[in-house]
């Protein structure tokens, strides 16, 4: 989803899904997950926020808390276009698991007004456990298009994909994107998607592949 422009310098978010889906990968393991996050943009174009939600990544040990921690700057190339720089470093809060997956992604993206946004993300420390092997502290890449079609009476139309290279993780690279329809009301947005994702995803992480997968989510910006 395309992030909505703020209309002042303090924006809010509180959100939930039938399914939490990042890259391709359900992070709840095809459950539903409330979202939470917090925003502070300045004139000068600096932002810092948070994001949390809840996430199972392995359904056999429990649950756990999902908390991004970000911050970076945009700044505009023309009227129409603008840039940004971004770091998010992502915490994961009671855990059961026995190694920290805790990882840190530098973020470069281009942004045409509201309509389309490309964006290359790097990410130094990866660590990912999958059915290819474990990867303990291994850099990543992922290169990821989105757009927004507005059509009438609220409604718009809304795509994205990716190309993520996981070569020094464990040998491989993988396609996910998704399509659906979004229907906005004031502050209030309610989205239907449908999650398509590469065989090589289903290798990776077997049922959590969110191939073929839909999701209703709704989200209230304050």
């Amino acid at each position: 989803m395309l992030a909505w422009p703020a209309d002042g310098p303090w924006s809010a978010s509180i959100g939930a899904t039938t399914d939490y889906i990042l890259r391709g990968v359900s992070q709840s393991y095809g459950h539903g997950a409330m979202q939470l996050g917090a925003n502070y943009q300045n004139t000068q174009g600096w932002y810092i926020g948070a994001w949390g939600s809840n996430v199972d990544p392995y359904p056999f040990l429990g649950s756990a808390q999902e908390l991004d921690l970000y911050g970076g700057i945009t700044r505009p190339l023309s009227d129409k276009f603008n840039a940004s720089v971004t770091f998010t470093h992502y915490l994961y809060l009671n855990d059961p698991r026995p190694v920290r997956y805790d990882y840190d992604e530098f973020a470069i993206s281009a942004r045409y007004l509201d309509r389309l946004v490309a964006t290359v993300s790097y990410q130094p420390d990866s660590t990912l456990y999958s059915d290819l092997g474990f990867a303990d502290r291994r850099p990543n890449l992922a290169y990821e298009l989105a757009g927004r079609w507005p059509l009438q009476k609220g409604f718009s139309l809304e795509a994205g994909g990716g190309y993520y290279d996981l070569q020094h993780l464990f040998g491989v690279h993988y396609w996910a994107g998704s399509a659906g329809i979004e229907y906005l009301y004031r502050q209030c947005s309610i989205e239907l998607e449908r999650f398509l994702a590469d065989s090589t995803v289903g290798r990776l992480y077997g049922e959590a592949s969110a191939n073929g997968d839909w999701v209703l989510s709704a989200v209230v910006r304050l």
